[in-house]
């Protein structure tokens, strides 16, 4: 039995749970064993596929009837709820605990006001609360949860409500119940990272006013640090690491959680090539003797191979399953050393992509508002900002995917913006897109030959000189040869992503747009792609627009960094220049807003900028980020500032307090309250 069980909320000993398929059953939670105190704050962290949200919809009995569970004990407040009955069940869920999903959009009814879903939970429970009294309830949990103005937004649906909004709807459901724990699986994963800051802050307050116990669900370890007091880390179905939070950033006592930790890129001033864990998960627990994650551990024995470690207790608080984890706690933290913040500039090459005075409308909606750029060759420009900015509109306009209202795109000195047809097929030689989903960006009915093949087919190469780029690349981008004759759905995320971009280099374009590709990635997979990504780099020195909101990743990979707010550019510079001195206030929002890396370097006194950007359909005059800006004044209202430079390297900002250095280092300590629009 988990320690503290006796005082938990939510207990479970030895849950294991199983899902039968066309093959025979698949196992996929092996012993796992917790226990919730009242109040506490915990994180379970793992790839994809390690069974963390599958053993807390197993204690909430949320799986579907496939799946075989079986435990010594599930417990909720000390009520068995395995052989619960399914009425009680719904009687507990909303009461006593509740879940916030990942999508809020899967959680919310397109059909019903916010205001009824809210309150929703408290009307099944208990019928006699009348529709005031509900409606009442809604407006608190609302304002409670940060939501602007509730007297107008219980009368909405969810349509009308920006990504941020429904995720702390979806969390005010969760509280309307008054429950005493709230399992939060991957809540900000689909968040802008000024979003990401909010919903922090609410499950904060949440869990500082409301005294209630929380388990988030995420395999970002930023997220951790902000949010938790202990962590399970979880590998293929079993927990193997348990500890307190700083314990994890400073002293981890599993290889696994050790190679997690090193996989991440930092916005803190970590550069080089990331660690990166070889292999993948295995299919299920028990399909690795021994301990599971030993073909993937670069500190396995012989003993590894054929004996599975239990969970073993070396330090209050604190377990490891690993037959080494004595050794693991000695190493030396990998890559303490001191290492350069960005890559170093390099020297300019051609201009492969210039965008002269692009714009971009959809009736009234405003996308793009007068963009000049240029891409050198060699070089990675990494383009940030928040959803809806105008990021993927620009690559888009880039590739030829759009045609602009206005303006000149030109790939390496030709314009491409006014062809159509065959001349604009032939042009796009040289300008090829990953896209951010590589699921649906690869025909699942082709093969990988086929899909690599198929640009190559189009430009009209020869079957020979089509094979034999075909196993280049295939080898350029560290896939073995016989996935070729594989199709998407026998791929995993990773290697699909690395199918996208062989496509991607199959015509040896001089400009690599990248939408997104590591977002729908573990940390594990995202650092294998973006080592990728920097030795094709170098090898094909092609100039590479990498679009993104991690910012760890964007300093990782960047020479120079672009950010952009309602369609325009607000500062452009070297990557190390910018994020030592961001001369915006949004630029500085956007780093402040980014998770913290370790527990000691949150803050509840960063400047985030709360809301969402005004409509692109209605921008508001003058400065677009002045509603949000607390430095705003009537000349950011009256005029729209232009890029000036405030330094000579190149690093210019569209802000008329840019040189200010007083008034924007403030920033650093004051919070920006701003009504959402």
């Amino acid at each position: 039995m988990p320690d503290g069980a006796h005082a938990a909320v939510l207990v479970a000993d030895d849950l294991s749970v199983s899902f039968q398929t066309s093959s025979g059953l698949r196992h996929v939670v092996d012993g796992v064993s917790f226990a919730i105190a009242p109040g506490e704050q915990v994180a379970i962290v793992g790839e994809s596929g390690s069974g963390k949200s599958v053993s807390t919809l197993a204690t909430l009995g949320l799986l579907p009837p496939s799946a075989r569970i079986s435990a010594k004990k599930v417990e909720l407040n000390g009520e068995p709820l395995l052989r619960a009955a399914e009425a009680r069940l719904a009687e507990l869920r909303g009461t006593e605990i509740s879940m916030v999903f990942q999508n809020p959009m899967t959680s919310l009814n397109p059909t019903m006001t916010i205001g009824r879903q809210v309150s929703e939970a408290v009307a099944v429970h208990d019928p006699s609360v009348g529709r005031s009294a509900l409606n009442t309830l809604a407006k608190r949990l609302l304002e409670e949860v940060g939501v602007p103005n509730p007297e107008l937004r219980v009368t909405q649906f969810p349509h009308e409500f920006s990504g941020g909004m429904r995720q702390r709807a979806v969390i005010a459901m969760a509280l309307a119940g008054e429950p005493g724990i709230i399992i939060a699986d991957e809540p900000t994963t689909a968040l802008d990272v000024t979003v990401q800051a909010q919903i922090v802050e609410v499950i904060r307050d949440l869990q500082e006013l409301r005294n209630v116990a929380t388990v988030v669900i995420t395999h970002d370890l930023g997220l951790v640090a902000e949010l938790a007091e202990r962590v399970l880390v979880m590998y293929a179905g079993r927990i193997v690491e348990e500890t307190p939070v700083a314990d994890l950033f400073d002293r981890p006592a599993h290889p696994y959680t050790r190679a997690l930790l090193q996989s991440r890129p930092s916005t803190r001033g970590r550069h080089g090539r990331l660690a990166t864990i070889p292999g993948l998960p295995p299919a299920s627990a028990d399909a690795v003797p021994g301990c599971p994650f030993h073909p993937r551990c670069e500190y396995a024995t012989d003993t590894c191979k054929t004996e599975s470690p239990a969970l073993t207790r070396f330090e209050p608080g604190r377990a490891s399953a690993c037959h080494r984890y004595r050794d693991v706690l000695n190493l030396e933290p990998r890559g303490a050393t001191e290492r350069p913040i960005c890559a170093a500039p390099r020297e300019p090459g051609d201009v492969v992509l210039k965008i002269d005075g692009l714009t971009k409308r959809f009736g009234a909606v405003r996308a793009i508002n007068g963009i000049d750029l240029e891409l050198r060759r060699g070089e990675t420009l990494g383009l940030a900002g928040e959803s809806g900015c105008g990021k993927s509109t620009l690559a888009r306009l880039a590739v030829g995917l759009l045609r602009p209202t206005s303006g000149r795109v030109e790939v390496g000195g030709r314009e491409i913006s006014s062809l159509k047809g065959r001349a604009l097929r032939d042009a796009r030689s040289g300008i090829q897109m990953v896209f951010q989903d590589p699921t649906s960006s690869l025909d699942r009915r082709m093969t990988i030959r086929k899909i690599i093949a198929e640009p190559m087919e189009i430009a009209g190469f020869k079957a020979p000189q089509i094979e034999t780029r075909i196993s280049e690349l295939i080898g350029a981008v560290g896939l073995a040869g016989h996935f070729l004759d594989c199709r998407p759905s026998e791929l995993s995320g990773g290697q699909r992503q690395r199918v996208g971009i062989a496509r991607a280099l199959a015509l040896d374009p001089k400009v690599l747009l990248l939408d997104e590709p590591t977002s729908a990635l573990d940390v594990s997979v995202q650092a294998q792609v973006v080592n990728l990504l920097e030795d094709l780099r170098r090898e094909s020195d092609a100039g590479h627009l990498f679009v993104t909101h991690d910012l760890g990743v964007l300093r990782h990979v960047s020479d120079r960094i672009a950010v952009m707010y309602l369609g325009r550019l607000v500062e452009i510079g070297r990557c190390e220049e910018v994020f030592a001195s961001p001369r915006h206030p949004y630029t500085r929002a956007l780093i402040a807003s980014n998770p913290a890396e370790h527990p000691k370097y949150k803050s509840s006194e960063k400047f985030v900028a709360t809301g969402s950007p005004p409509d692109p359909a209605n921008i508001p005059s003058g400065c677009g980020f002045r509603l949000r800006c607390p430095l705003a004044d009537d000349s950011c209202a009256a005029d729209i500032p232009n890029l000036e430079p405030v330094s000579d390297t190149g690093h210019r900002v569209a802000c008329h307090y840019r040189t200010d250095l007083n008034r924007l280092n403030a920033l650093a300590t004051r919070s920006c309250e701003i009504t959402e629009s």
